[in-house]
């Protein structure tokens, strides 16, 4: 089969591209700065799991809850959460080098938000904790949720300061529980829960 292919004559106007008035001039919206203020308002429609981060350090125990986590690679299996530098758990998490990981489910939402809300002291005053007994030092003795759908322990290995974050990437040590089947969500300051689309 022969394809065809249109030669434009010299002197023949140019066709529009996209985004651009026959004039020649740029058409559409304005662009917005990118600063933090227009990032934050654009990114607070973007719906995420909720995930209770937890460590345990010299016999003090510490818990966050978290949106900013995905996944990096099956192999090896591994995570990464970005932390406040400023966040009260922060120095625990490094100088531990581990933490469980657990995914809330919607039926939680009021345990959640209590632990969110909570001074950093009082957050293991709600839900059942556990800590964990395993064959490996790296995770033995990290606190998890009992009511979390699923817990993952993780060891961390590589920290990387960005901004006013640390990047912390870590490899999945172990895990507890089932596939989060109607996970808690968070968007735009507010709890909710998944809804498939219509087909």
């Amino acid at each position: 089969m022969t394809l065809a292919t249109a030669t434009r004559m010299p002197g023949a106007p140019r066709a529009a591209h996209p985004g651009e008035a026959t004039g020649g001039e740029r058409a559409g919206p304005a662009l917005l700065p990118g600063d933090a203020e227009t990032f934050r308002q654009l990114w607070r429609g973007i719906g995420a799991t909720v995930a209770l981060v937890a460590t345990e350090h010299e016999a003090a125990r510490h818990a966050m809850l978290a949106t900013a986590v995905t996944s990096v690679s099956m192999d090896p299996p591994s995570l990464l959460v970005c932390v406040n530098r400023t966040a009260s758990s922060h120095a625990a998490l490094r100088a531990r080098g581990a933490f469980s990981l657990g995914i809330m489910a919607a039926a939680h939402r009021d345990l959640a938000a209590a632990i969110a809300q909570a001074p950093s002291a009082a957050r293991f005053d709600h839900g059942t904790w556990r800590a964990l007994r395993a064959d490996s030092e790296a995770i033995e003795g990290l606190p998890w949720l009992e009511e979390a759908d699923a817990t993952l322990f993780c060891a961390i290995d590589v920290c990387h300061d960005y901004g006013t974050h640390a990047v912390l990437i870590a490899r999945i040590a172990g895990a507890v529980g089932a596939c989060p089947g109607d996970p808690l969500l968070y968007r735009d300051g507010g709890y909710g829960r998944f809804a498939a689309a219509d087909a």
